[in-house]
């Protein structure tokens, strides 16, 4: 959950190699910043709002409208795992041509 929420505030793409991220350390004061934020609470927010339904930005919106955007949110699968992205905010290319691709 995490992951695709911080990739979205920060605008990158989940396919980009770690090496072409320019600033690391601000993606991890981010994760510090979400998960104290987070650490009392039962839930995960990560937009501010605390109502139903409202809680991420992109994780498990899978075809639901991009809340910055409007663009509709895409997943894939990352070995056992579930990407979430705008395509729209988090530019770049979805790998293609692997089994399970894309999800949505």
């Amino acid at each position: 959950m995490y992951q695709a929420e911080l990739l979205f505030l920060r605008g990158l793409s989940p396919w980009r190699p770690v090496g072409a991220v320019r600033d690391l350390g601000a993606l991890g004061d981010l994760a510090k910043r979400l998960l104290e934020a987070n650490k009392e609470r039962q839930g995960h927010i990560t937009t501010g709002s605390m109502r139903r339904g409202e809680e991420n930005w992109v994780y498990g919106r899978r075809g639901r409208p991009c809340r910055r955007c409007g663009t509709p949110i895409r997943s894939a699968g990352q070995q056992d795992r579930v990407t979430f992205w705008c395509p729209s905010c988090q530019p770049g290319e979805a790998p293609a041509g692997r089994a399970g691709w894309p999800r949505d």
